[in-house]
């Protein structure tokens, strides 16, 4: 579903940082505590970065645990920044 709803709001292809900070966005407002994680590696002399978003530490919008494959940074956001007063 957030797959689609990222789709719909006019990106063609989004990246796996817009759907997770989508899929961040929306479990934080209903109150499930989750967590954006970012990694990194080098693959084939390239620097990669990858996000997902983790509950329980499990990884919720990965396929065949990509996630794996990276170097997450220690620290993971895991809570809204406050919003507007």
């Amino acid at each position: 579903m957030v797959r689609a709803a990222v789709r719909d709001c006019s990106l063609d292809h989004p990246t796996c940082l817009e759907e997770s900070l989508a899929i961040w966005s929306l479990l934080g407002r209903e109150g499930i505590v989750c967590e954006l994680r970012i990694g990194v590696r080098k693959h084939d002399e390239k620097f990669e970065a990858h996000a997902w978003v983790e509950c329980g530490g499990a990884a919720l919008n990965e396929p065949e645990a990509l996630h794996e494959h990276y170097a997450a940074f220690d620290a993971a956001l895991s809570s809204l920044p406050p919003g507007p007063q």
